[in-house]
């Protein structure tokens, strides 16, 4: 029984392009933007990139208190120098808010009159910068681009006073790309538990050659092992997919060995078949076996990312407690002894998942 799951999977192409080729276009969509960001900062000559933020500049301060140098100036220059930035001058307010409106500046700031003598005076100098309310992702980017230019200016002049500048190491990082080390260790985990659930959420309903099956002495538990097992090695196959996938493209060196991470992402293949086998249980139809995989999906996304706290459910759902796994067996080399509570957690789930697909199962008199 076991081999013709195996076999009724390799002739279902559909599905084996849900498993393999999703998350290959995930990866590689990654390895896409990471590539290109490195080659429009190439291409740029190593100033700024080809994806900057183009910020109006007026100059409203004609005062000269500075005897070195015009400070409204020198700090446009700083701004021109920026790596986020491409700067353009106006004469006026209103020609830069012209250009903001018909977005041929991502954001303009305004130097204000008396700006280089409220510096050279010890006053605060404020440097007003609009930007469109219709532009919701650049309006963070746009005000800690600006801050770090400030801060530069103000450290190059010996203005600082009495603050201390800090430098971010990050402690515990993979060898590789850190974006792909940070987003596709999360991917990999995801990506198992959902694709081996999403696939397995339509192994018995509609399955004729299970019909036929049934009439002879295999028992329907027999039959719900088989699935699950199934789909199990499918999942143990995409996961050497995706690892041999993330570390080949992005340089990925884990501070842990390749046999942990396996590990975890069996475990996942379990849960994720588990589950999937218990959704084809409860469905009739295969239009109601994908329209669960939806709410699965988007349900998973939402309590299963680590960004809200979603109580309980972080310590019982098999895809929480996987991500929390990953990270720290690949990030801080943890050793899997450490997580016996949640490997036994994620086991006792899958086995009351698989007895609960069976009693239900048992009482089903057709499978569509």
């Amino acid at each position: 029984m076991f081999l013709k799951e195996l076999r009724l999977i390799s002739n279902d192409k559909f599905a084996l392009l849900l498993v393999f080729a999703l998350p290959a276009m995930i990866m590689g969509t990654m390895w896409l933007a990471s590539n290109q960001g490195s080659l429009g900062q190439a291409m740029s000559g190593g100033g700024t990139p080809a994806d900057a933020m183009v910020l109006g500049v007026v100059d409203l301060d004609p005062t000269d208190t500075y005897l070195d140098e015009d400070l409204s100036e020198n700090f446009t220059w700083y701004l021109d120098q920026s790596p986020h930035f491409f700067v353009i001058e106006y004469e006026t307010e209103e020609d830069a808010l012209h250009a903001l409106y018909f977005d041929q500046v991502n954001a303009y700031a305004v130097i204000p009159y008396g700006f280089e003598g409220n510096i050279t005076g010890d006053i605060p100098a404020f440097v007003p910068i609009h930007i469109s309310s219709t532009e919701f992702e650049s309006q963070s980017t746009v005000f800690s681009a600006f801050s770090a230019v400030v801060q530069q200016f103000r450290y190059d002049h010996g203005w600082v006073r009495g603050e201390i500048a800090s430098e971010i190491v990050r402690e515990f990082e993979p060898q590789g790309d850190y974006f792909a080390a940070t987003f596709g260790v999360f991917l990999i985990v995801f990506a198992v538990f959902i694709a081996v659930a999403a696939t397995a959420a339509q192994a018995i309903v509609g399955d004729v050659p299970l019909n036929r099956m049934l009439l002879t002495p295999a028992t329907k538990l027999e039959a719900i092992l088989a699935k699950v097992l199934a789909y199990f090695v499918v999942g143990l196959v995409q996961a050497q997919f995706l690892l041999i996938m993330w570390m080949g493209l992005f340089g990925i060196v884990p501070n842990t060995d390749y046999l942990t991470m396996n590990a975890v992402l069996a475990l996942m293949s379990l849960s994720g078949s588990s589950l999937g086998v218990l959704i084809s249980t409860l469905v009739t139809t295969r239009l109601q076996a994908n329209q669960s995989f939806l709410f699965l999906l988007f349900g998973s996304t939402i309590v299963g990312t680590g960004f809200m706290d979603v109580g309980i459910v972080d310590d019982v759902y098999p895809l929480n407690l996987g991500r929390v796994m990953m990270v720290d067996t690949v990030f801080k080399g943890i050793a899997l002894t450490e997580f016996m509570e949640q490997i036994y957690l994620i086991l006792e789930m899958s086995f009351f998942l698989i007895l609960l697909a069976w009693f239900i199962f048992s009482r089903r008199k057709s499978l569509a």
